[in-house]
């Protein structure tokens, strides 16, 4: 039987490994001895070696391997995900489910993981060894011990069809103070209140099912094929699969056979995937007036406001009016400026002649800024005068002013004019960019 081949062979590897390491810790300790302690060692170690080969002999080792096979557990669902240090039931279920639920259970073909000592994970990949589409657990499940019958005698074969299959007894469910908990109220009396006791468990088959699948989809040759082709703009039947922002979160540190054989095999390593809320995007609508377009550039500066009203607060208390002033005060207002064309672009987004709806109450220098490709003739024509900007210009050194007038701080004539002569040159900028945009 093909089963029964690759048990040997399984068994054989497991000694050549044992072997090796015998045979690597042995010439360490030759090397540490020296005198009657060498000769002595050396005397005993063909018997020590030939004791290591007769453990993996087929019969020898599979009476040990059922004798551990108690120390393991066969599951579905494990508990040590939740914290490795918890003690209490994990489950093995095997049927699938009739139901309109989507659930672990739906999914057909899910690989048995294993929990229990992680020195008795040998036996487990013993009892997960595979041909024909059934594994050797199957067997024991159905207590058919062909698998089993020409590598010992009937009795030898009877003990182990016993001992594994320990490895698949469901004992009475417990739960533990490290696992999660969750008590359900149910119908109770008048003098007691009666609980559900609930335990979440990890879905770690359903884990490595959809970890296949998608290291498939990520490394696998097919897939890296698929994206060469994309690469290259080439046709494929086949459409490639990615899966962004995926996130990593792992399991047992570095020792990831203690939560689970499967955990083991992943490297500890699950993937999950991006369940955010989608981002909402603010729609974009049009200023319904001069007044609401002014009214949102100075939400947009509002800290750049406070900040240059301290600034010119301090420097008037002092009589401060030298190059270092001048020159942070003009950045402030360089930084206003690129505010303002900023606010002003996002609205060159809209279709064309929007500013043409009889609802928007702009004046023509806002529509020409705002609006650069209006096909409206009076609007073109103001854009032809070139003195739209200049209005522009003037209403920012008023909004302004407005902004930084405090009690503290007054706005006068000559910082006015400053503001307007400063847009006005930004402005112009403006009118050259919007003539490269036609």
């Amino acid at each position: 039987m093909q089963l029964t081949e690759k048990i040997k062979d399984y068994i054989a590897n497991r000694g050549v490994e044992r072997l090796e390491k015998f045979d690597k810790d042995s010439n360490k300790t030759k090397l540490a001895l020296e005198g009657d302690a060498l000769a002595d060692y050396e005397i005993n170690l063909p018997a020590k070696r030939l004791a290591e080969e007769q453990r993996f002999l087929p019969s020898n080792w599979l009476t040990d391997a059922a004798l551990r096979a108690k120390q393991i557990s066969l599951v579905t669902h494990a508990l040590k995900y939740t914290h490795s240090d918890a003690k209490g039931s994990s489950i093995l279920v095997t049927a699938s489910l009739a139901s309109d639920y989507l659930t672990s259970r739906s999914v057909t073909g899910l690989e048995a993981d294993v929990v229990g000592n992680a020195a008795a994970l040998d036996v487990a990949n013993l009892l997960l060894l595979k041909a024909e589409d059934k594994h050797l657990l199957d067997f024991i499940a159905e207590q058919i011990s062909a698998p089993l019958d020409a590598l010992g005698t009937e009795q030898q074969v009877k003990e182990w069809m016993q001992g594994f299959s320990k490895a698949l007894e469901n004992t009475a469910p417990t739960s533990h103070s490290l696992a999660k908990q969750l008590y359900f109220p149910i119908a109770s009396s008048a003098t007691e209140q009666n609980y559900h006791l609930l335990a979440p468990l990890s879905a770690t088959s359903l884990h490595q099912k959809i970890y296949q699948r998608i290291q498939f989809h990520r490394f696998s040759k097919e897939a890296k094929q698929l994206r060469d082709l994309k690469r290259k703009t080439l046709y494929s039947n086949q459409p490639t699969r990615d899966f962004l922002n995926l996130a990593v979160q792992t399991f047992g540190g570095t020792k990831p056979q203690n939560i689970s054989l499967l955990n083991s095999k992943r490297g500890g390593k699950l993937y999950l995937f991006n369940t955010q809320p989608p981002s909402w995007k603010v729609q974009l609508k049009p200023p319904a007036s001069s007044v609401q377009f002014w009214k949102g550039y100075r939400y947009k500066i509002k800290g750049l406001v406070k900040g240059l009203q301290k600034f010119l607060e301090y420097a008037s208390q002092r009589n401060m009016n030298n190059l270092d002033v001048r020159n942070k005060r003009s950045a402030f207002i360089t930084q206003m400026v690129d505010e303002l064309h900023n606010y002003a672009a996002g609205f060159w987004q809209l279709a064309p002649d929007w500013s043409a709806d009889s609802t928007i109450k702009l004046n023509f220098a806002e529509r020409c800024w705002l609006d650069p490709k209006a096909t409206d003739e009076a609007v073109i024509l103001e854009k032809s005068n070139n003195d739209w900007q200049k209005i522009i210009a003037k209403t920012f050194a008023q909004v302004l002013a407005q902004e930084l007038t405090t009690e503290k701080l007054l706005m006068a004539d000559d910082e006015n004019t400053y503001f307007a002569k400063q847009i006005n040159s930004e402005a112009k900028q403006l009118v050259m960019d919007l003539e490269v945009m036609e």
